[in-house]
């Protein structure tokens, strides 16, 4: 269940977004059109961020909330919540990681290259195993939600290298601008929500009150860093807004 926590974003956006580049960057490849390939893989991967950067930052300030919320009852004490609230924001360290790696896999696969995830997957592996044996003693059960992220972060990035020494240069710096932009919005946004947490979530509240101040404090969450997003005017929330409208615009013509 905890897992499940940190990869509800993933699964509503990463896995989604693997699936619809993987034949355009098939098609892409077919028609040797690799500028319009590395095209496409840096904005997924600026998609990807822009909605896994603000998931990642609320995660970790509301993991406590959530673990209390969902979980605190019966025998599950508050001193569970806190063992399994460090879990979770060791795992929310690797969301960016996971969601990333479903983007980047499938353009290996637009290549026809299965065989270099697979490799890669399996020094990660190894790596989270050696990772697993180092920090379980420090951290306990947090060494090994942080071995995982650690694995992913690792196999992420070697699958970027791997591709860029193929393929060329995939807009690294512009990528990086987004992120550094994502991160300022999203710290904001977390400010935000804190706030908000700190003078309204109280622990020993009945479930009722706390579902409703988890989910006003989500929606803050939310339509602050919508809102922060469209000061800044950013390029992935003004595609997602237009893709939203063409879909409307569709459905109304039907």
């Amino acid at each position: 269940m905890l897992f499940r926590s940190v990869q509800f974003p993933l699964g509503i956006f990463g896995v989604a977004m693997g699936i619809a580049v993987l034949p355009m960057m098939s098609g892409q490849v077919a028609r040797n059109e690799i500028e319009k390939l590395k095209d496409t893989l840096s904005f997924a991967i600026r998609l990807v961020l822009f909605i896994t950067v603000p998931a990642t930052i609320g995660l970790i300030l509301l993991r406590y909330p959530i673990i209390s919320t969902l979980f605190e009852r019966g025998e599950f004490v508050h001193i569970t919540t806190v063992g399994v609230a460090q879990a979770l924001f060791y795992y929310s360290v690797g969301l960016c990681a996971f969601a990333g790696l479903k983007v980047v896999i499938p353009a290996f696969y637009s290549m026809h290259d299965t065989k270099t995830p697979v490799k890669i997957g399996a020094y990660a592996m190894l790596t989270n195993i050696i990772l697993n044996v180092i920090l379980m003693g420090p951290l306990r059960h947090g060494g090994l939600a942080l071995a995982t992220s650690l694995s992913s972060l690792l196999n992420v990035s070697l699958l970027i290298y791997i591709l860029r020494k193929r393929i060329g240069r995939i807009g690294g710096r512009k990528i990086l601008f987004s992120f550094i932009k994502l991160l300022i919005v999203s710290i904001i946004m977390g400010v935000i929500t804190s706030f908000f947490v700190q003078h309204y979530f109280i622990y020993s509240d009945d479930l009722s009150r706390r579902v409703f101040i988890l989910l006003s404090s989500i929606i803050i969450a939310v339509v602050s860093y919508i809102l922060l997003s469209l000061i800044v005017k950013s390029e992935e929330l003004l595609f997602l807004l237009k893709l939203i409208r063409g879909r409307k615009e569709k459905e109304r013509s039907k």
